[in-house]
């Protein structure tokens, strides 16, 4: 079970991504999209 989360931290942003224990995670598709989508928001300001 995945756990995502995502946070506001003074001037900055915080996200949170937990793909569990194997790296067989990042063989599914909805992973990397969770990922990119936290990345993008955790960049803008």
């Amino acid at each position: 079970m995945q756990v995502c989360w995502t946070k506001d931290f003074g001037k900055g942003k915080v996200f949170y991504l937990s793909i569990v224990h194997s790296p067989d995670n990042f063989d599914i598709p909805e992973v990397w999209e969770l990922l990119t989508r936290g990345f993008k928001w955790a960049s803008k300001n």
